[in-house]
């Protein structure tokens, strides 16, 4: 059994069992060295074992440590022990073992080793990806003593949006030596060398809370998004889980619009891969053949200027998916788009945004209904918070005619980002699931919200869908209007090039079939 570990400063990483936990960033890596994402309660919960390893600890001590000044049922506590079992690979519980009737126990060797100060790793992030801090939010309630919920809303939203891979955050020790100073957002950013700052304030007051954040460029001070959360203060853990997940939503594609504009204020002549890739995304999102070609250009570009690029692989493989929606592929485009998406996959890590590509265009392109899923199911599950994962992986159980299963992550999604770019397929994938469970009414609802939306993509998948709806609740007439809607933002779509991706050859039969009932060329 192990013995007592030395008691340590925070400024130091603990390793034990294959895993290290950086007591200074806030992180637990693998022994590969990739970060395992792990909210702040499981997190808190290894630091205090780690300190007592090899000695049990008691329910009521680890409460005390984990949540502080809070009171708490032990089922907080059980699925803080679960996760931590799952991060670090315990699923037999060997190693975080339970002692009955008395509490847990690590039993294992921990080793301690000095870390760097956190402040001075925070000084120079990656110099290719946009970085963020999450300042403390400012305790606005007359009770001093509520700076525990703040502080928790900020530990919170930092280990959220830590798990979106394509931006930098600063750990929460760096961020929290800003505590209850007023500080200029351009300072901060000069101080941290961040790109953008995320600053908040929390009011409660007679069982209500009111959460306000605002993202601001930290090199300007100019504010670039800004949203207030209004909620009865019920469950305070519950709370802060649905202020997360509605930041986290919220913030990804507001940072992924000012990283855009960004890069194309850029010349040129200095773009780096990831400025390409950058640049390609809204002429992705445009849908259009031209914007459609030189978005696949400003790709193979960003390969080219880094063959280990996966993310651009990903974006790539998805345009081809979008040339073969639209009926647009040219000879060896499909086959183009199935490897791009497989070397994708291969370098994608855990990287939610390649994955999430990668495994909606090998089920598209491939028609594998297990290596997709596997991969958009892995992007959920690493970044919870982000709604093209959402979507992907609805489509791609769409493919596989599990209907069922892709219904409530369309509408996660939606929650998650009622703006988004892609809102259009959102609706239509949600659409297209009602029409495979036979719910037509709702069919149509889902599939006419998407028709109104304002975004390009998606509206022609919302109309083939409604128009076989209409079709089949017997709205003849309408569905012919449809069929004419759809030809006049495609006119060359025809039935006998739609693409091959569903499982299920007779609902496919029958859905080509209403199609061509209804009006739509061969």
């Amino acid at each position: 059994m192990a013995g007592r570990m030395a008691e340590k400063g925070e400024g130091e990483v603990l390793r034990f069992a294959g895993v290290t936990l950086d007591l200074g960033r806030g992180s637990l890596r693998n022994a590969a060295g990739a970060e395992v994402p792990l909210a702040p309660k499981p997190f808190d919960l290894l630091r205090t074992l780690a300190r007592e390893a090899g000695r049990t600890v008691s329910k009521d001590t680890l409460l005390d440590a984990v949540w502080p000044g809070v009171t708490v049922t032990e089922d907080s506590l059980f699925q803080a022990v679960r996760d931590a079992r799952r991060a670090i690979g315990d699923k037999d519980g060997r190693v975080l073992r339970s002692v009955p009737r008395r509490g847990y126990m690590l039993d294992a060797v921990v080793n301690a080793a000095p870390a760097a100060p956190p402040a001075a790793e925070a000084l120079t992030p990656p110099e290719d990806r946009p970085s963020l801090v999450v300042l403390p939010f400012a305790n606005m309630s007359d009770d001093p003593e509520q700076d525990y919920f703040a502080d928790g809303m900020v530990e919170e939203i930092t280990a959220a949006l830590g798990r979106i891979r394509w931006f930098f955050v600063i750990a929460r020790n760096s961020a929290f030596s800003y505590k209850g100073r007023a500080m200029d957002v351009r300072q901060v950013g000069r101080e941290l060398g961040v790109r953008y700052v995320l600053e908040g304030s929390v009011r409660k007051a007679a069982g209500h809370v009111r959460i306000a954040c605002q993202l601001a460029e930290a090199e300007t001070g100019r504010q670039l998004w800004s949203e207030r959360f209004d909620a009865a203060f019920d469950d305070v853990f519950e709370l802060q889980d649905r202020v997360t997940e509605a930041v986290a939503g919220a913030l990804e594609p507001n940072l992924q619009a000012a990283e855009i504009r960004r890069s194309v204020a850029k010349p040129t002549g200095s773009l780096a891969a990831y400025d390409l890739y950058l640049r390609a995304l809204p002429h992705h999102y445009a849908m259009t053949r031209v914007d459609n070609d030189a978005a696949l250009d400003l790709l193979r570009r960003a390969v080219e200027a880094d063959a280990n690029f996966a993310l651009a692989k990903g974006l790539a493989a998805m345009c081809h998916v979008a040339r073969s929606s639209r009926q647009w592929l040219e000879p060896g485009d499909a086959a183009r788009g199935l490897r791009l998406a497989r070397e994708a996959l291969a370098g994608a890590g855990d990287d939610p945004a390649t994955l999430r590509l990668a495994g909606h265009a090998i089920s598209y392109f491939g028609r594998d209904y297990e290596a997709g899923p596997a991969a958009t199911g892995r992007a959920v599950a690493i970044n919870p918070n982000s709604a093209q994962a959402a979507t992907s992986a609805g489509w791609v159980r769409n493919h596989a005619c599990e209907p069922a299963g892709a219904i409530p992550l369309f509408r996660r999604a939606l929650r998650l980002s009622p703006r988004d770019p892609e809102i259009g397929m959102m609706h239509a994938g949600e659409a297209l699931a009602h029409l495979m469970l036979g719910d037509l009414p709702a069919a149509v609802r889902c599939a006419e919200e998407g028709v109104h939306q304002i975004e390009i993509p998606g509206v022609a998948a919302c109309l083939r869908t409604l128009t076989v709806a209409l079709w089949r609740l017997g709205r003849e007439a309408e569905a012919r209007e449809a069929v004419q809607a759809l030809l006049r933002i495609a006119p060359g779509i025809r039935v006998g090039r739609m693409p091959d991706i569903w499982r299920d050859r007779s609902f496919r039969d029958a859905f080509w079939a209403d199609l061509r009932a209804a009006g739509l060329p061969e």
